[in-house]
């Protein structure tokens, strides 16, 4: 089919599908259960209360007429209330953790129903990798996290809620842009695989899945990866969706919010008179204000910016502005729905679901919306063929004014810190002038940033993900086929259009508004428009095979192929300068420009998995994976990934269960595992795509023009290329070997449950260049690069919680914390030219980063506090006798003991920094020691959970935004700019020194603000109340009468407080960059409703 027949056929489909698809989840949703109710003639009426062995109610319990549609569930007391078909109805009784009993009714009108505990439901089935396991079963160290956990947040992506919840998962919330998530990792090794319903996929959809939608998460943290094979090198996310139940009555549920956010914290900014303040004492301070006649100005000119002075007549304006105050937003509204609809009868199960959040920025016109919509159905078309069907679809929008520059929100944050206070918005405070600032970026102005002035950034991304499977059971006991086949289609479209505007001076003698500056006049307008197409094909086919032979002996098998191609294109059209008006399309221009790029590539694998458990004691697992990569060349494109575990049940022993420790030791038990894997995400600026082919780049360096041949005129445009250099033949896989010990425990028949587990990983074969191999200059080639460096992560990650009950009260309480670091290891061919140089520069056998400069400093010894001790100071500090020191500069040790303070006294100092913007090799993602704390409980109704998130062993080290002050060009900080040290009276350098917690200011003319030292940096420890929610159910006999099951309010928090060592800053302790100035995570509040029919 032509590609215009295909589009063409896709629009004239597009409106009877989604007709078609709004009927089928109508009919199913509604109309189906209302005829099987007109089918049903209700005669009796039950009512009862449902209890454990113990005599404490269970909330919750599924009660459903066989047979029917027709059930109900238990209150917070146990009690239900049930109209049933006549006295032969059968009524069961089902709840998780327990066995599922069946009761005739008769002639009874009162049950009351005791359940038992079922040991085999209580040990927790898991999901792995290309099935499931029970977790009493499971060698691996897997972490999981359920769905009642999991909607315990205000975050809009999954990862923002799985923050401090769950062992072996470190994490940092960079950003609080709208949409924007936590940067997610396993063990601080780097970004893992995430797999939904049994599909690969990005972070991307996984963060874009509703987290109401989520059953379950399971986290393989060590060797049993190895299963997918060179994707899973740094860990598995396993995201499980919800499906209906059998013999489920049908429920329809209704959660939604609504509620505000704002910034938890950003730094405190001078004011005009502060502002002044500053500067004035740096100038003196540094030589620059010394004119007796400029001084007695500049003192009449604070009193007047100290009273706000301001005479509309002869233009003098000392008032000053607030322009966080007056831009930024105390109560941005984010709002939340969604309804799903789930059930199933025999022998089908269904679960549809739409969502829809909202959140606006804490600046005007900035907003991100999505919606997802989630379809899943599965039927036992006879006893051993079983068929599912499901869709995930979404459709997210973000908008908001198209700034000058690449990010939007970096441009509005950063204006707040460099618009002085001393600058107002408009010309003369008419909001129809925007106001021309002297000295200072024309471009820059919040008040023009706004959809109106500046234009409009939209950008819309749709998905949708098809996912049908299939389950047949063989006529050999214990064996399976199944099979998946999954399409993924995303489009994303941007529309970036940069509108010019004008800004103004203001002529108070001849009231007359002047023009300054005009982006069109200057050509500085633009629009672009930008198109992604994304399709992924997923097939599986594989055998399952689970047996337990003479009740002891337990053998399971896996063996499969999967099938996978994905196919990318964008295409990006852009204009500047761009017509002022018009933005639904590109006009003809000259100025136009076109970017078109495609990627396509395919992977293919086998798949094994053999497992045997022993009488429930010891337990031995082996899986791999012969994974096919298109990075590389014939010959080097398949790679064989085994992982081996196992584990040894001890409280299953006999002697164990014998002894007196049983009693309160209720399960120990040990496992070990190893697993090696390869990855093939190397570095395109090492290896770039099909490097392994010669050839050519082409439109390198530009467009060249040269003579038109036939018109000798320059009009010929001609395409650039360059050779593609040598071809790389002898690089390959990146391998990896991950080592585990763990161990389980419980106590008080698991009411205590602990979990310990240290890991080790050690990647060898880093790609880089061979520094000793050189190729003839006439080549014109450099050395190729080869798998020649290492490196090894190790750590230790756990949990300990404990969940009880008294009575009708519910509780828990848990902690769980990582530690990892990575340390490199083999560098080859590093070469020094002395010992203090290999000291300085050699990555070998260190910590990783350590090398890096931002963390290598001196460090402060005390503070000079007087001229005299300057004077006799024997030591070089600033490279000049110690003339250009004040009292107040920083003291610095000088480590080699030669009398001067340089770069042979620098020391590295702290753990790894935070990002770099202009160099994200630098800085540590995430920090060393993460954790959280979780705990809840639940009485008559009422429910109350938090959950704290923390980390540790992380340094923030600012750059001159924060060490300088406000000097001239930046606006300042009260903490730094302020309590400094200073002369009595700021204006006379003769005058006392005032002691202050930082050194005098003094412009860029200061030892003690310009060099990396220790004094400026912060070890940055946190821990903040990441989530809270408290509830309340309604009593069942309430939520009866107005034909509900559920009825439940609360509210929920996000961001309520923090305690971290950057207080005093101002800046949020998660920070990712050294200004400090990424969009800082919002305090959210939010008032919901639970409602099930």
């Amino acid at each position: 089919m032509s590609k215009l027949c295909k589009t063409q056929f896709l629009k004239n489909v597009k409106r009877p599908l989604w007709l078609f698809g709004l009927f089928t989840v109508f009919f199913c949703g509604f109309v189906t259960p209302i005829i099987a109710e007109s089918l049903t003639q209700s005669h009796k009426e039950i009512h009862g209360k449902v209890t454990d062995a113990n005599d404490f109610p269970l909330t919750g319990v599924s009660i459903v007429e066989k047979g029917t549609g027709n059930g109900t569930i238990s209150d917070v007391n146990g009690l239900f209330e049930l109209t049933v078909t006549n006295s032969s109805s059968i009524l069961s009784f089902s709840y998780i953790g327990f066995q599922t009993q069946e009761v005739i009714v008769g002639e009874r009108t009162v049950l009351n129903i005791l359940l038992q505990e079922d040991s085999e439901i209580l040990d927790e089935v898991v999901v792995v990798g290309y099935g499931t396991k029970r977790k009493g079963n499971l060698a691996a160290s897997v972490s999981t996290v359920r769905s009642e956990d999991i909607i315990r947040s205000a975050s809009t992506t999954t990862a923002g809620a799985l923050v401090g919840k769950i062992s072996g998962i470190t994490a940092r919330q960079k950003s609080g842009v709208p949409g924007s998530s936590a940067s997610l990792q396993i063990r601080n090794l780097g970004t893992p695989l995430y797999v939904i319903d049994g599909v690969m996929t990005d972070e991307g959809a996984f963060n874009n899945l509703d987290i109401h939608d989520i059953d379950n998460i399971s986290v393989l943290k060590d060797g049993a990866a190895a299963i997918y094979g060179f994707k899973a090198s740094n860990g598995v996310v396993l995201v499980t969706t919800k499906k209906g139940g059998k013999k489920q009555k049908q429920q329809v549920n209704v959660n939604a919010y609504t509620g505000f956010q704002q910034w938890t914290k950003y730094p405190k900014l001078l004011n005009a008179y502060q502002w002044n303040y500053a500067n004035d004492m740096a100038d003196v301070n540094s030589g620059i204000l010394k004119d007796p006649a400029v001084i007695a100005n500049k003192k009449e000119e604070l009193e007047k910016w100290k009273t706000g002075y301001y005479n509309p007549e002869t233009g003098e304006d000392y008032r000053g502005f607030d322009w966080y105050d007056n831009f930024v937003s105390k109560a941005a509204p984010q709002s939340y729905v969604n309804i799903n609809i789930n059930g199933g009868t025999d022998n089908t199960t269904y679960y549809l679901s739409v969502g829809h959040v909202n959140q606006d920025a804490v600046f005007k016109d900035y907003n991100f919306n999505r919606t997802n919509m989630t379809a899943n159905f599965n039927i036992d078309l006879t006893e051993r063929l079983k068929v599912g069907a499901q869709v995930l679809g979404k459709i997210e929008n973000r908008v908001n004014p198209a700034l000058p520059g690449t990010d939007d929100y970096a441009e509005m944050r950063s204006s707040l810190y460099n618009l002085l206070p001393i600058w107002r918005p408009y010309a003369n405070d008419n909001p129809d002038y925007l106001n021309f600032m002297a000295g200072h970026d024309a471009a820059r102005n919040m008040a023009a940033y706004t959809i109106d002035n500046a234009g409009e950034f939209n950008q819309i991304w749709r998905t949708v993900q098809p996912i049908f499977n299939i389950e047949y059971d063989i006529p050999i006991k214990g064996l399976k086929f199944k099979s998946l086949l999954s399409y993924y289609y995303a489009d994303k479209n941007t529309t970036d259009f940069e509108k010019g505007w004008k800004e103004y001076t203001y002529n108070s003698t001849t009231k007359v508004y002047e023009i300054k500056y005009d982006r069109v006049d200057l050509g500085q307008t633009y629009l672009g428009k930008d198109t992604e197409h994304v399709e992924e094909l997923t097939a599986q086919t594989y055998f399952d095979f689970d047996r337990t032979f003479s009740n002891v002996h337990q053998v399971t098998a896996t063996v499969g192929l999967e099938l996978y191609r994905r196919a990318w294109d964008r295409l990006y059209i852009y204009q500047s300068p761009a017509n002022n008006t018009f933005i639904t399309m590109l006009t003809d221009s000259e100025n136009n420009k076109v970017v078109n790029n495609a990627l396509n590539y395919s992977t293919a694998s086998w798949v094994f998995r053999a497992g045997y458990v022993y009488d429930q004691r010891y337990i031995i697992d082996f899986s791999s994976r012969y994974d096919a990569s298109w990075r590389f060349q014939k010959g080097s494109q398949w790679g064989f990934f085994p992982s081996v575990s196992g584990a040894w049940r001890l409280s299953e022993e006999d002697f164990f269960k014998d002894s007196e420790i049983s009693s309160w030791l209720s399960n120990v038990k040990l496992r070990a595992s190893y697993g090696s894997m390869g990855s093939d995400a190397l570095s395109t600026g090492i290896y770039p795509y099909f490097a392994y082919q010669s050839g050519y780049n082409y439109d390198v360096g530009g467009t060249i023009i040269s003579p038109n041949p036939i018109s000798n005129a320059s009009d010929n445009m001609i395409i650039g290329s360059q050779s593609k250099g040598l071809p790389i033949t002898n690089l390959s896989w990146i391998e990896t070997a991950i080592s585990n010990i763990g161990i389980e425990l419980g106590f008080f028949d698991n009411k205590l449950t602990a979990e310990l587990d240290a890991f080790q990983r050690i990647r060898d074969g880093i790609p880089a260049y061979p520094d000793d191999v050189i190729y003839p200059l006439e080549s014109g080639f450099p050395a190729m690069p080869q798998n020649l460096n290492s490196d090894k992560t190790v750590g230790v990650d756990g949990f300990v919680k404990w969940s009880d009950k008294a009575g009708d009260l519910n509780y828990f309480v848990g902690v769980n914390a990582t530690l990892a670091r990575q340390m490199n290891g083999k560098r080859y061919g590093e070469l020094f030219l002395n010992a203090w140089d290999q000291y300085r520069w050699s990555q070998e056998n260190r910590w990783a980063n350590v090398q890096q400069g931002e963390i290598w400093m001196w460090e402060t010894i005390g503070v000079f506090q007087t001229q005299e001790e300057i004077d006799n100071y024997p030591i070089n500090i600033d490279g000049a006798n110690n003339t250009n020191l004040r009292p107040g500069d920083l003291i610095f040790r000088d480590f080699n003991g030669d009398g001067i303070i340089n770069e042979f006294d620098k020391r590295p100092l702290g753990y790894a920094a935070a990002d770099w913007p202009w160099d994200s090799s630098k800085g540590n993602k995430n920090p060393l020691l993460s954790f959280g704390i979780n705990m809840g409980v639940e009485w008559k109704g009422i429910d109350i959970a938090a959950d704290f998130a923390g980390g540790c062993m992380n340094t923030f080290v600012p750059d001159w935004h924060v060490k300088y002050g406000p000097y001239r060009t930046q606006t300042g900080f009260v903490y730094n700019s302020l309590d400094v040290w200073k002369h009595e009276d700021i204006y006379d350098p003769t005058s006392p020194w005032i002691p202050g917690k930082f050194p005098a200011p003094a412009g860029w003319n200061n030892p003690s603000l310009r060099s990396w030292n220790d004094y400026y940096t912060k070890e940055v420890n946190y821990v903040r109340l990441r989530n809270l929610v408290v509830g309340y159910t309604l009593p069942a006999k309430f939520t009866k009468k107005i034909l509900l099951e559920k009825f439940r309010v609360y509210f929920e928090g996000s961001n309520l407080f923090s305690i971290d060592t950057l207080q005093d800053y101002g800046f949020d302790p998660e920070t990712s960059t050294v200004t400090g100035f990424d969009y800082p995570q919002h305090r959210t509040c939010l008032f919901g409703v639970n409602l099930t029919l």
